[in-house]
Parts: C-alpha cells; sequence; structure tokens
C-alpha cells in the first residue's frame, strides 16, 4: 500500500496516550486545528502545568499554543482512561519505550497503559501506535494483547503504526509539514489512521505501507544519522593522531562537493539516536555496525576526560580531587531534556575518575555558572548551548585556579581568544602535542 493522497477530515475525538515529548505536541497539534483531543496522563507532576496551559519541557512555539487549546476547551487532560477511551474515534499511544538493562526494548509502560486502555475499547475504533519500537511490535506485541484481552473488540479494532519523526524542539514546525509514514493491519485501518494524521495539514504527505515498514523506516532514518554521527567522530579521532583540525577538514570536504554533506563531530546521544540501533538489531545474531557505531559515540565523553586528565598531569595536577566545571548537562543544544546524554556521561565519567565536580547547564536546577567555575582548575564544554557562545574567556580565567586547562568537545570555542586570557585549549577532533 502506497500513496500520497489525503484522506477525509476525522470527524470524532482523539485519545493522546502519554503526554511527554512526542504526545503532548501531538496533542497540541491535533487540537491547533479544530480537532477535540483528550490527552491521558496519569503523572501528577506532568499532568497539572498541562490543565493549567503550561507547558512541562522546552518546546519552541508551543507555549502559547498549548494555552490557546486548553483555554479553547479543545484540549484536556485526564488520569483516567475509563472516562476518556469510551467517548474517542482514535486512540494514539505515545509511551516510553527506554531501553531495559539487558539493552532489549522495554514494553513495561507500553503494557501498563494498555492494562488501562483495553478494558474500554470499543468496537470501530482506531488504535495508533506512535512510540518508536523495535520492528513487529504493532503486530508481535500489541494487536495480540489486544485480541487477548478484549476479544470482543477487537476483531472491530483498526489497529497502525506511525512513528513520530519529529525533532525535539521543532516538533511545532515540522508536525504540520514532514511526511507521515502510516502501516496498518489491513486497508481500512491504513486508511483511517492517514485521515487522522492528514487533519495537521491538508498539504502533509501521507505515506501508506505495511506496520513493520512504518516501524523500519523510523529506524533506519535514526540509525542512518547516528551512524553518520559516528563516522564523523572517529574522523575526530583521527585528526587528533595527525595533528590537523577534523572541523576544517570536513568543511573544506564538504564545500561545494556534490557527494559529501559529512556531519562535524561532536558527542552524539539523546532518548532517541542512543537506542534505535538496539531496537534495529535486538533479534539480529550476526555482528554488524550499528552496534559498532554505538560503541564510537558512547566512547567520547571517555576520550575527552582522559584527554583533559592527560593535560591536568603534565601541568602537575591529578584529576583524582581536582574541582572541574562541566558546562552542560542536556543531550543537545538549547534543550532541558537529559535522557541518555553523553554530558551526563562526562560528569559520570569525572566523578568515577575521583574528580570533585559542578554541572552548570541554563535549562536545569543546580549552581550558577560563576559558582560552577569558581575554584575550578579545568572546565568541559559538554553541550553547545546558545548561552555558552557568549563566554568571556577573561572573565572564565579569572574564576578558574591554575592550571586552568578546558575541553571543548564541541569546537565552539574561540582557542586564540582563550589562550590569550590564559586559558589552555583542548578541542575534540583538534590534534596537537599532547
Amino acid at each position: 500500500m502506497t500513496g500520497t493522497a489525503a484522506p477525509p477530515r476525522p470527524s470524532g475525538p482523539v485519545a493522546i496516550v502519554g503526554m511527554g515529548r512526542v504526545g503532548l505536541p501531538l496533542a497540541i497539534g491535533f487540537a491547533s486545528r479544530g480537532l477535540r483531543v483528550m490527552g491521558i496522563e496519569r503523572d501528577d507532576a506532568r499532568r497539572r502545568p498541562i490543565e493549567l496551559g503550561t507547558m512541562p519541557f522546552q518546546e519552541a512555539g508551543a507555549d502559547e499554543l498549548l494555552k490557546e487549546q486548553i483555554a479553547s476547551g479543545r484540549l484536556t487532560v485526564h488520569a483516567d482512561p475509563a472516562e476518556v477511551i469510551p467517548q474517542v474515534e482514535s486512540v494514539v499511544l505515545c509511551v516510553a519505550t527506554p531501553l531495559g538493562a539487558d539493552l532489549r526494548a522495554d514494553y513495561a509502560q507500553l503494557r501498563r497503559a494498555l492494562d488501562q486502555l483495553v478494558p474500554h475499547l470499543r468496537a470501530g475504533q482506531l488504535v495508533v501506535l506512535r512510540s518508536t519500537v523495535s520492528p513487529g511490535t504493532l503486530l508481535k506485541v500489541l494487536v495480540p494483547y489486544v485480541r487477548e484481552h478484549a476479544p470482543e473488540v477487537a476483531p472491530e479494532l483498526r489497529f497502525a503504526a506511525c512513528p513520530e519523526r519529529i525533532a525535539e524542539g521543532h516538533a511545532m514546525v515540522e508536525l504540520f509539514a514532514l511526511p507521515e509514514i502510516i502501516g496498518g493491519i489491513d486497508e481500512q485501518s491504513t486508511e483511517a489512521a492517514a485521515c487522522l494524521f492528514a487533519a495537521l495539514g491538508a498539504d502533509k504527505p501521507i505515506q501508506r505501507t505495511d506496520p513493520t515498514s512504518a516501524e523500519l523506516a523510523k529506524l533506519f532514518t535514526n540509525v542512518y544519522r547516528y551512524v553518520n554521527f559516528a563516522l564523523a567522530n572517529e574522523f575526530a579521532l583521527l585528526a587528533e593522531q595527525y595533528r590537523v583540525d577534523a572541523r576544517a577538514v570536513l568543511r573544506m570536504a564538504n564545500h561545494a562537493y556534490p557527494r559529501t554533506a559529512i556531519p562535524l563531530p561532536g558527542p552524539a546521544g539523546g532518548p532517541c539516536l542512543s537506542k534505535d540501533g538496539y531496537f534495529l538489531v535486538e533479534e539480529f545474531t550476526l555482528p554488524d555496525f550499528v552496534l559498532l557505531a554505538w560503541k564510537l559515540n558512547d566512547s567520547m565523553p571517555v576520550h575527552a576526560v582522559r584527554r583533559l586528565s592527560r593535560r591536568l598531569a603534565m601541568r602537575g595536577v591529578e584529576l583524582d580531587g581536582a574541582e572541574v566545571a562541566v558546562l552542560g548537562r542536556a543531550f543537545k543544544r538549547d534543550s532541558d531534556d537529559d535522557r541518555q546524554s553523553p554530558a551526563v556521561r562526562v560528569a559520570d565519567v569525572l566523578l568515577r575518575e575521583g574528580a570533585e565536580v559542578r554541572v552548570h547547564d541554563p535549562f536545569f536546577a543546580g549552581p550558577t555558572l560563576d559558582q560552577a567555575l569558581d575554584g575550578a582548575v579545568a572546565l568541559v564544554l559538554a553541550t553547545n548551548h546558545s548561552a555558552y557562545d557568549s563566554l568571556d574567556p577573561g572573565a572564565v580565567a579569572e574564576r578558574l585556579d591554575p592550571p586552568r586547562v578546558a575541553m571543548d568537545c564541541w569546537g565552539v570555542l574561540d582557542r586564540g581568544a582563550f589562550e590569550a586570557a590564559g586559558i589552555e585549549l583542548l578541542t575534540f577532533g583538534v590534534g596537537e602535542p599532547d
């Protein structure tokens, strides 16, 4: 089943199960297009701000839209699925699907959600799996579960996979523009889901396929990016060995050349990129470079700490017992999400090596920037927040204690300015004599 034709507009209300970073923007998006949306969120700490029209996390452009939809009554949030599910035409599952301790998909939250929803499902409803999952989850986990626990209505339900594809922080733009990939268990299910998501925009492309292909498309997209980041990071390690600047080399390689678009190196992580490789290959028994890419990206925080440790030792300071400021906690620029964050890993590795660590991040509670820097002998720029673009090397140097060493994981700090201020700057991907 393929195609891009937009189906008719849905008529009934929609339930969004899980009002997190995937579900809440989707709920706002549907409501802003005139649909009646009923969110289900059992976490009081998250639900209560939403009920008041306040975003519980950073998402550009969402604050005013949420206020408008809550005030209009088009979006409401509920704790009890029993008061929502019987009223709606569609149910979209947006619950978290993290990696378990065994590095396999953990579907505990999905199963808990199904436990609460299934008793209230009624014939004719559409159930959409929006969460990121391993291939085959809709057909092998969700549909059999519903058929076992609700045998009376299951034959009359429609099921589809429609994985989210937005970039965190850009949801309120991308939701209305990016293509949706929809895989239903049959043509009726696919068309019902296509009808629902076409409500986000008249020109929004809708691609139709089978459920497993839809699930794979999401994983292929993220793993493709993650593997490319790993390759860029390997180039950075090679550049350090050859005593050159990886970013300068990559900019030359990319410039006006039609066959390269190599990303610049830097810590890669986050709740999607870090786990999706495992989802993709969890049933794969042979070695593969997806896992090799994960190992390479996951080693970058350790590499940064080792470089810093060696340089401090050359200056007569052991990392064990040294005070180090870590700038950044989130997994990417200008985000307040620290799940699977390489910056958190940097701090953890420093602590493991015995350093006294103070972490500053403008999106998290904690010490001020000055408090984090005061008396530290070194700093690590772990997240490239825009707030750090204007760091004053002179002001930083006044707060640091000798030997004043900085490790820049992103290649954004001005080497000349920092060294002129008396701060020795190490940069990931830039080689120099050790």
